[in-house]
């Protein structure tokens, strides 16, 4: 072997170590704890019921059985960045899921950093025991806003159904009148 052939395989044996022995950057994350209560809006305990996508956020519905600081309702809609895959929470349906979000407004945000997905009990059981009793939430749904517009996520589907169709009927008619023009020239 060349001295060249030997040095370019050292670089590159070094360079797979290293990028095996790297972690992921979701491991970029505090280890969590009761203590994000002190720095959160709001904390909340419950289990997701639903999921979707609006614009640029992942929605995570929870249906809230547990509120330990701020003002939450039975239902919330809790927004994480979907384009940020190592921060977008993770909790799938019927997960039990322990929220440390900012409020603004009616909104609520979190991250992969600020919610605990259980049953674990590692993490999920102890911080849920440290959190203590909690009260229980008030009436009503957080709902999250759409990114488009300022609708919610409801209004602004109704809306893009609506401009479907009206787009729709004038294509039919645009390919009605140029059926019937050529019709005429023949």
């Amino acid at each position: 072997m060349t001295l060249l052939a030997r040095l370019l395989l050292s670089i590159v044996a070094m360079a797979g170590a290293v990028a095996l022995s790297s972690g992921t950057a979701a491991a970029s994350c505090a280890e969590p704890s009761a203590d994000f209560l002190d720095t959160s809006d709001v904390v909340f305990s419950g289990v997701v019921s639903g999921l979707r996508q609006s614009g640029d956020d992942r929605i995570t519905t929870v249906r809230v059985d547990r509120v330990f600081k701020g003002d939450v309702t039975k239902r919330v809609d809790v927004a994480s960045p979907a384009g940020e895959t190592d921060y977008a929470m993770t909790a799938a349906e019927g997960d039990p899921l322990i929220v440390f979000g900012e409020r603004d407004g009616d909104e609520v945000s979190s991250s992969l950093c600020l919610s605990v997905v259980g049953p674990d009990e590692y993490y999920y059981e102890p911080i849920l025991a440290q959190l203590g009793e909690g009260t229980a939430p008030t009436p009503g749904y957080l709902k999250a806003e759409s990114r488009s517009f300022g609708l919610t996520h409801d209004q602004f589907a109704a809306g893009r159904a609506i401009v479907g169709v009206v787009g729709l009927i004038a294509l039919g008619f645009l390919a009605f009148r140029t059926w019937r023009a050529r019709r005429r020239t023949t």
